[in-house]
C-alpha cells in the first residue's frame, strides 16, 4: 500500500498525475458524497429515540408549591432548580445506507495504472486507492466545515444558503419558565403582590430558541470538480480511459466503503455535552469537529415571592422563577473517524 501517481494520456503521451490532479480527485469524493446517496446519514426520529446518537436534555426551573394561609402569608419552599425536563433523542444515525461494500478487484483491473519503472505500468491496488484517494477526502469531509453531504445544527428554521433542511421539526427547543407571561418579570429577591395565583402548573415553559438539522448542498465545497480521468487495462490488456461515470462510480464504492464500515475512517456523528449534562466522545480516532450552531440549554438564575389574597381570610404565597438566564448545558454535534 503507498501513495501512488496514476498515469493518463494527454492526447500526445502518457503522463503521471500532479499533486494538483491528484487533490482535484479528492474533491471530487467530497462532491460525489453530497449526492442523492451516501452511506453515513443523519435523519429525523419522529418517535424520539434517534438510533446511535446520545439525547439532549431541556431543563425549566419551576415554581415551588403554592402555601395558603388564614390570616398571614405563609412562607413559600424554595423554587425547583430544572424542576422540569424534555428529553430530545430526534436526531437518528445510519452509517449503512445502500448496503456498501467493499469493491472488488476482478482480474486485477480495476484500479488505475501508476508507472512503476521506465518499463512496467501497474495496477493500483485496493490499498493503494485508499491511501491514494480515499483517506484524505474522509478527512475533508470530517474537518468541520460545511462539506457536500455532511450535517449540521442551525437556528435558522426557513432558509441557510447551500442547506437543505432535514425535517420541519426542530431537534432541539430550549425552553425557560415563563417569567414576563406570569409576573411581568418582577425583580430577583423581592416580594410582590399579584393576583396571578392559583398558577395552572408549577411549570410555565415559553420557547425561547428552535434548532433544526440541515444537511449541506452538493458543490458547496469545491463547485463540480473537473478531474483527469486515469487510465486502466481492459481484459484484453489495452490502456483505455476510464469514463467519467465509471471512475466516478469506482470512487463512490471506495467512498462509501470506508464511511460506513473500514477501521479507523469510518465517518460518525454524536452529541457532546459540557456542563451539567456533560459527555465527551471516546471511540474517536480524530479530533470531533463541531457541525454547526452550539445547542444551549438554559433557566433561570433568581426567584421572586408572589402573593395573592382571596377574600378576607385566604393568603396566598408562591416562589418563581424570574432573573437573567444561565447555561445549564451546551450541546454540540460533532464529526469524526473511528
Amino acid at each position: 500500500m503507498a501513495v501512488r501517481k496514476p498515469i493518463y494520456w494527454d492526447g500526445s503521451a502518457i503522463r503521471s498525475m500532479t499533486a494538483a490532479q491528484i487533490l482535484a480527485i479528492k474533491k471530487r469524493c467530497v462532491y460525489l458524497f453530497g449526492g442523492s446517496d451516501r452511506s453515513v446519514n443523519l435523519s429525523y426520529d419522529a418517535g424520539n429515540t434517534g438510533a446511535n446518537i446520545r439525547r439532549m436534555l431541556d431543563t425549566r426551573d419551576t415554581a415551588s408549591a403554592e402555601v395558603v394561609g388564614g390570616g398571614s402569608f405563609p412562607t413559600p419552599a424554595s423554587v425547583n432548580d430544572a424542576g422540569a425536563s424534555t428529553t430530545y433523542d430526534y436526531i437518528a444515525l445510519s452509517q449503512t445506507d445502500g448496503s456498501p461494500s467493499d469493491p472488488a478487484d476482478t482480474n486485477n483491473i480495476a484500479f488505475p495504472l501508476y508507472q512503476e519503472n521506465t518499463n512496467v505500468f501497474r495496477a493500483m491496488t485496493k490499498d493503494d486507492m485508499y491511501d491514494t484517494f480515499i483517506n484524505d477526502a474522509i478527512d475533508l469531509l470530517i474537518d468541520g466545515n460545511d462539506r457536500d453531504g455532511t450535517y449540521r445544527i442551525s437556528t435558522e428554521a426557513s432558509t441557510l444558503a447551500n442547506h437543505t433542511k432535514v425535517n420541519a421539526n426542530p431537534i432541539f427547543i430550549d425552553q425557560r419558565f415563563n417569567a414576563t407571561a406570569v409576573h411581568g418579570d418582577a425583580t430577583s429577591g423581592t416580594t410582590v403582590s399579584q393576583e396571578i395565583l392559583p398558577l395552572s402548573s408549577v411549570d410555565q415553559p415559553v420557547t425561547i430558541q428552535n434548532y433544526y438539522l440541515w444537511r449541506t448542498d452538493q458543490g458547496t465545497s469545491y463547485g463540480v470538480p473537473s478531474i483527469q480521468l486515469p487510465l486502466q487495462t481492459n481484459t484484453d490488456e489495452d490502456l483505455v480511459t476510464y469514463s467519467t461515470a465509471n471512475f466516478d462510480t469506482l470512487l463512490k464504492s471506495l467512498l462509501f466503503h470506508s464511511a460506513s464500515a473500514r477501521t479507523s475512517y469510518r465517518i460518525v456523528y454524536d452529541i457532546e455535552g459540557s456542563g451539567v449534562d456533560a459527555a465527551t466522545i471516546s471511540d474517536n480516532v480524530s479530533t470531533p469537529q463541531t457541525r454547526g450552531d452550539a445547542m444551549v440549554d438554559t433557566t433561570l438564575d433568581g426567584n421572586v415571592i408572589v402573593r395573592d389574597q382571596d377574600g378576607a381570610d385566604t393568603y396566598r404565597s408562591q416562589r418563581l422563577p424570574t432573573g437573567s438566564p444561565e447555561v445549564e448545558t451546551t450541546y454540540t454535534l460533532k464529526i469524526y473517524r473511528k
